[in-house]
Parts: structure tokens; sequence; C-alpha cells
């Protein structure tokens, strides 16, 4: 799981940017960031210009923020504002195209959420935030396509998520991203082709789940990802061809799941993972050919399930594989030498041993 230090460090950053927020900003004293009380939603220019007045430079809201319903297509304003304790949500605004405001803000409290702005092309205002101390979601913006100014994002305290945002290309603006302290979740992307560089990634303190992303193609760079608290979910991709560079993971602490991606030709880049906490559940990838990649693995605290995975032709990827707390299931791998499956289950399993319709 995400470790104390980390959201040590996370808690310093959001007491810290609250510190600022009472000192003098300019040279001469003369423009002092004021704490704004309760909740601030704003719906328009005027909404806006109005708060900014009310809070001086480099200012605090107290409570939420909310952005909605604007008739504007960019929004250039609250650049003053450089810390929300609670909420903050930019929603439901039908004519927004560009979000170039708060480009001062660096934490938010709670949780951040932009959803369902049907023209938003980018969030490039949002270059400065570095920490949240709640949930993180970007979903249901239709026209995102997106997230650059998010660069210098490097904690999440809580789930994050990006989840239907039909034009979203890339997530190349979660570069700096290091730790979530929940669930990770990049799912429901049509237009997602690759995850190439989350290579700051170390943890993830809950589930870490990839799925239904139909035109991915490569998991490349997640290179410092060292530990998953939940389960490791990889699945209903349909053109994802490589897990390429997930090298540093060592413990998935739940369930490694990967199933139904269609094209999926290697798991190479899961060389290092030795234990899972859970499940190991392979099945319904049809061009799976070996199990290369799974080297390191020596123990799967639960249940073994292998199955439906009509091309793939050996297990010498678990060769080091000596311990399988719960049951095995091998079954409805045609190309499978049955041998190597029982071999496998001798070796290994505590449990039930069901091994049927693999190759005699």
């Amino acid at each position: 799981m995400i470790t104390v230090a980390n959201l040590f460090v996370l808690l310093l950053v959001l007491a810290g940017c609250g510190e600022d927020a009472g000192v003098d900003s300019t040279s001469g004293g003369d423009c002092a960031g004021n704490i704004l009380p309760g909740d601030r939603i704003v719906r328009s220019r005027a909404d806006a210009d109005a708060l900014e007045k009310e809070g001086g430079c480099n200012y605090t809201i107290a409570g939420d923020l909310e952005i909605t319903r604007l008739d504007l297509g960019l929004f250039e304003g609250l650049n003053q504002l450089s810390v929300i304790d609670g909420n903050f949500t930019i929603h439901d605004n039908e004519e927004l195209k560009n979000f170039e405001g708060l480009n001062d803000l660096a934490s938010v409290g709670g949780d951040v959420t932009i959803r369902d702005n049907d023209e938003l092309v980018d969030i490039e205002g949002l270059s400065f935030l570095s920490a949240i101390g709640g949930h993180f979601s970007v979903s249901h913006n239709d026209k995102l396509t997106t997230i650059d100014g998010l660069i210098k994002l490097n904690a999440v305290a809580g789930n994050a998520r990006i989840d239907n945002n039909n034009q979203l290309a890339n997530i190349d603006g979660l570069f700096g991203l290091a730790a979530v302290g929940g669930s990770f979740t990049i799912a429901f992307n049509p237009s997602l082709e690759l995850i190439e560089d989350l290579s700051h990634l170390s943890s993830v303190g809950g589930d870490f789940v990839i799925e239904d992303n139909l035109v991915l193609t490569v998991l490349e760079d997640v290179s410092s990802l060292k530990e998953i608290g939940g389960s490791l979910r990889i699945g209903r991709n349909a053109a994802l061809d490589m897990i390429e560079d997930v090298s540093s993971l060592t413990d998935v602490g739940q369930d490694l799941s990967i199933y139904s991606n269609s094209r999926l030709t290697s798991i190479a880049g899961l060389a290092s993972l030795s234990s899972v906490g859970g499940n190991l559940n392979i099945y319904n990838n049809e061009k799976l050919i070996a199990l290369t990649g799974l080297e390191s693995l020596e123990q799967v605290a639960q249940d073994l399930n292998i199955y439906e995975n009509e091309k793939l032709t050996s297990l010498a990827g678990l060769a080091n594989l000596v311990s399988i707390g719960g049951n095995v299931l091998i079954v409805e791998n045609g190309n499978l030498p049955t041998s190597e499956a029982q071999s496998l289950a001798d070796r290994a399993a505590a449990g039930e041993v069901s091994i049927a319709n693999n190759a005699d």
C-alpha cells in the first residue's frame, strides 16, 4: 500500500500551501491573501472577478469551489487562488472549450472532479496543481483530447479515475504523478492509444485498473511502480498487444487479472513480479502464446485460474512458481500440453485441482 511517508509528504505539501496563503505576495506587502470562508460557486465571468477581488493575492477558499453552467468558451479567471481546502468541481459547462484559469492553484484538500463538460478540449489552466487530498476524477468530457495541464500533479491521496472521455488520446499529462493512495482506474476511453509515460508512478494503494480502452495498443512505461496494494486488472482492451514495462513491480496485494485482451501477445513487462496476494487469473486472451514475463513469480496466495487462452502453448513462464495457496483451474486451453498443467499443479497446488480440455 501507499507508504505513511508518502502521505506525510502530501500533508506537508497541503499544509505548506495553506500557510503561504496568508503571506503578502508582493514586494511592497500591499496585497495580502485572504482565507475566504464557506463554499463558492462560479457561474459567470462576473462571479470569477468578484471572487478574485474579495480574495486578493494568493488566497484560499476554506470550503468547496464549484465552476458550473458557464456561458463562456474560454475560462481564464481565478488566477490568484492558490489553495482550496474543500472539494473542487468543474462540471456541466456546455459551452466551455478551453480552461486556462486557476494557474496558481497548488493544492486541493478534498476531491477534484472534472466531468460532463461537453465541449471541453483541454485543462491547461491547472498546470500548477501538485497535490489532491481526496479523490481525483476526469470523466464524461466528450471532446477532451489532452490532460497536459496536470503535468505537475504529484500525489492523489484518494482514488484517481480517468474514464469515459471519448476523444482522449493519451494521458501524458500524468507524467509527474508519483503516488495514488486509493485505486487508479483508466477505463472506457475509446480513443486512448498509448499509456506510455507513467514513469514516476511508484505506488498505488488500492486497485490499478486498465479496462475497456478499445484502441489501447501498448502499456509501455510504468517502470517505477513497485507496489499495488489491491488488485491489478488489465482487461477488455481489444487492441492491446503488449504489457511492455512494469518492470519494478514486485508485489500485487490482491488479484492479478489479465483477461479478454483479444490481441495480447506479450506480458513480458511483468518480469520482476514475485508475489500475488490473491488470485492469479489469466483467461480469454486469444493470441497469448506464452507466459514469458512471469519467471520471477514464486507465490500465489489464493487460486490460480488459467482458461480459454486458445493459443497458449506453454507454462514455462511459471517455472519458478512454487506455492499456490488455493485451488488450481487450468481448462480449455486447446494448445497447452496437459502434462505441463499437471506438473505445475503437482509442484505448487495446496487445494483442489481441475485440469481439463487442454491439449493431450
